[in-house]
């Protein structure tokens, strides 16, 4: 018992000390945590946390400003389902790792996008069905739009003419042209959609089925699913999708399976995975994608992987029940 506890530590210890390569290594992460209501800062090269940042709600969906000064995240209630004070968009200044201010979001804000011109910010209301329309410069709300049942996802397109919000219990991804602030198409995904993600040349979205077990690829040109397919046994409930930045590969995370994923991005044929902390749930990639990064929700810890080889060579610790992780480059 004795040998097998110190053979346990020493390759716990291996695995922490084991160093991480990157072409250009993040200057930052930040995790959202959603029951200890704060925000883990992370050294991009070191992988130590640097400092907790308190917010006032739930946190979940978690964003860098276009101009990489600041983190937006999500906020709301603990009370599932119920409209109340905490519900918004806290803006937190990373040169002071304070929280500056606090946009109106609508009810129960779980994810949003912001443009990449900084000009929209687009929230999923969860109980109210709809996406509102954020103008960051004046704070105020420019829209609520009616979008699927029980919105969640939210993505931008490049070019920021898109903004797809995935409808959990409709089973759609509504198409928000940001120019008109309106909802110009509909279309049906498998059950539960959750994440939603571009392409970096904007030819395709893709979005992850949590009761579906599948993920799809979409023309984003023409708004239509192109192809399907479901991930592992398909009771694997994807949920986190990000995209390598030459389009080539996806990564998805699987809370029922505690793994992440590796998808062919053409072919959405899986071609590697690894197991990761319990629940990964938020998942994002390195500037140059040789590293990806899960929000373990379960195990209080984001995964550190090496790409392509699909390697945990980190676990950090971060605050109870992190739900989002942003790259700051």
């Amino acid at each position: 018992m004795i040998l097998l506890r110190a053979t346990i530590l020493i390759a716990a210890f291996a695995l922490a000390a084991t160093p991480v390569t990157y072409t250009r290594a993040p200057r930052l992460l930040a995790v959202s945590n959603e029951r200890s209501h704060d925000i883990t800062i992370i050294d991009g090269s070191t992988l130590a946390v640097v400092s907790t940042i308190p917010v006032s709600g739930r946190a979940r969906g978690i964003r860098l400003s276009p101009d990489h000064k600041s983190l937006l995240v999500a906020l709301s209630d603990d009370r599932l389902h119920t409209a109340g004070p905490n519900d918004g968009i806290e803006v937190i200044d990373l040169a002071t790792r304070a929280v500056t201010h606090k946009y109106p979001a609508g009810s129960d804000p779980e994810q949003f996008a912001v443009t990449p011109d900084g000009r929209r910010i687009y929230a999923a209301n969860e109980d109210a069905g709809t996406a509102t329309a954020i103008d960051p410069v004046s704070g105020q709300t420019i829209v609520a739009l009616a979008v699927g049942t029980e919105p969640e996802g939210v993505a931008a397109s490049p070019d920021g003419q898109w903004i797809y919000v995935t409808g959990e219990t409709s089973n759609t991804v509504s198409v928000i042209d940001v120019q008109r602030d309106k909802v110009v198409a509909t279309f049906l995904v498998d059950a539960r959609p959750r994440g939603a993600a571009f392409s970096s040349d904007g030819r395709f979205a893709y979005v992850t089925s949590e009761v579906g077990g599948s993920i799809a690829r979409i023309d984003a040109k023409l708004h239509r699913v192109l192809t399907r397919r479901r991930i592992g046994t398909g009771e694997e409930k994807p949920v986190g999708v990000a995209v390598s930045p030459d389009g080539k590969r996806l990564y998805v995370t699987t809370g029922a399976a505690h793994a992440l994923v590796a998808l062919d991005a053409l072919t959405l044929e899986e071609v590697g995975r690894v197991a990761v902390g319990r629940r990964p749930w938020g998942v994002a990639l390195s500037p140059d994608g040789t590293v990806a990064y899960t929000a373990n929700g379960l195990t209080d810890d984001i995964s550190v992987v090496e790409l392509p080889a699909l390697r945990v060579v980190r676990t950090v610790k971060v605050g109870t029940r992190p739900w989002g992780v942003v790259v700051i480059p």
